[in-house]
């Protein structure tokens, strides 16, 4: 069977448009910006608190080096954080009660209350800087409602890391590195 000229030349053009389609598709793929990658759930898989120095920390305070977590980003620019510490219990609330009147909040950092920590509202990404800032609608800790806390982070895959200078609730100095696991 014998196609003519202008079948022909339809289809070389469909399939060079096919080949530019799928061309463009991986290209657009490969170049995703950070601010569209971190879009997603994520649950905690790590949690380290370092000295500035590289010394490990253990056991950590407040949410201890293994808590569990979920992390959000939508892509309307919103963030909701959770994070609780292994081994809670109610009979645990009257002590850790009394110390949480104690706690007077840091600038850069959302509070933990009762080994949990809790908080939502909207999120912005410096790309250039590697930096995404929560900002604080609301909070479990009422000190932390208005905060503007900025983070660190880089994407690898389904991976994301989140570092930042903090301090203890007695002021030493200490980085925290999260690492994250995409849900699916």
């Amino acid at each position: 069977m014998r196609m003519s000229q202008g079948t022909v030349a339809s289809t070389r053009f469909a399939l060079l448009a096919g080949a530019f389609l799928c061309l463009q598709s991986s290209t657009d793929r490969a170049a995703v910006r950070p601010a569209d990658q971190i879009v997603g759930g994520w649950r905690l898989v790590s949690r380290v608190t370092t000295t500035p120095d590289g010394k490990v920390l253990v056991p950590d305070a407040g949410l201890s080096a293994t808590p569990s977590g979920v992390l959000i980003y939508d892509h309307a620019g919103h963030v909701a954080a959770q994070l609780s510490r292994p081994g809670r219990t109610a009979e645990m609330l009257e002590s850790e009660c009394r110390d949480a009147l104690d706690v007077k909040g840091t600038k850069d950092t959302a509070q933990t209350i009762l080994g949990y920590d809790a908080y939502f509202g909207t999120y912005t990404v410096d790309a250039g800087n590697g930096i995404v800032t929560h900002h604080l609608e609301s909070a479990l800790f009422p000190g932390d409602i208005g905060k503007d806390i900025k983070r660190r982070f880089s994407i690898s895959g389904d991976t994301l890391t989140i570092k930042f200078d903090t301090t203890q609730r007695d002021g030493t100095p200490v980085v925290r590195t999260l690492v994250w696991s995409r849900m699916k």
